[in-house]
């Protein structure tokens, strides 16, 4: 704590310019990285998993309320606050400027789109499993360029940080579901065996997508602008921005998690609105 007011006014008055400094680098970022995009798949990726919830749970009747339901708990605009608050929560956003100058850069825009493009691609099972068979194929033909994705996948942290991520999110999926009014509270300790327990699963489940997702992506890329992109992962300005997006990303999807567990145990209770 500063020892007198003055000090602390004085040392307070830049932090309305730093402030605007950061959202000014957030509005690039947003930009550069196709934010919009990206929150446009997770809402048509949320929408189909809650539809499809109400499809197979019983206790849960498909319904132009759970549509509407549905629809707001996945709204970009939502999506877009939250994940521009974790940005601006990092607090050492501007030591990833060299990063964001990487993503602006026509190599960096390319990473973007081919990456944007695969994460569609992707939610096609068809298209999961005919990329799986390359990926195993590569592996015995390329080893090499499996090895790069694969130093890619473990520079970025993808595997644990998702896992986390993953785990953090069925978690709040629960007790959303607790919270929901008249469904009574969930012992905490059941929540957290039964969100453990199938924490290897999830993780081999991440080893797989990750390998998958790299091999669909990078495939257009050089073994030069590849190693590009890992040594910028693995720079200061990319280790503070990937942190960042981690943490918009984990936002994003527990709060996903805990409206959809709330609004399952509303509708399991009748209060179909």
């Amino acid at each position: 704590m500063r020892k007198f007011i003055l000090a602390a006014i004085l040392g307070a008055l830049p932090a309305f310019g730093a402030f605007a400094d950061t959202d000014g680098l957030i509005d690039r970022y947003m930009s550069a990285l196709k934010m919009q995009d990206v929150f446009e798949i997770l809402q048509d990726e949320g929408v189909t998993s809650a539809e499809e919830i109400a499809e197979t749970d019983t206790a849960i009747t498909p319904s132009p309320a759970w549509s509407s339901r549905v629809a707001r708990l996945y709204a970009t605009d939502k999506m877009d606050a939250i994940f521009r608050k974790a940005l601006r929560d990092a607090g050492n956003l501007d030591v990833s400027a060299p990063a964001l100058a990487f993503f602006e850069t026509e190599l960096g825009a390319r990473i973007i789109d081919i990456e944007i493009e695969a994460r569609r691609a992707l939610a096609d099972d068809e298209v999961e499993d005919a990329v799986r068979e390359r990926a195993e194929a590569l592996k015995a033909s390329d080893p090499d360029r499996y090895a790069l994705y694969q130093q890619f996948i473990d520079v970025n942290d993808l595997i644990e940080s998702n896992l986390m991520g993953a785990l953090n999110s069925n978690l709040a999926f629960y007790r959303g579901l607790g919270s929901s009014p008249g469904f009574g509270e969930l012992d905490e300790q059941s929540i957290l065996s039964r969100v453990y327990e199938g924490a290897e699963d999830i993780r081999e489940n991440m080893i797989d997508w990750t390998m998958n997702f790299s091999v669909l992506a990078y495939s257009v890329l050089t073994e030069e602008e590849m190693q590009s992109y890992i040594d910028l992962s693995q720079s200061p300005a990319g280790e503070v921005l990937n942190s960042a997006l981690f943490a918009g990303f984990d936002n994003v999807f527990e709060l996903h998690s805990f409206e959809l567990g709330r609004a399952m145990g509303e509708f399991m209770q009748g209060d179909d609105t």
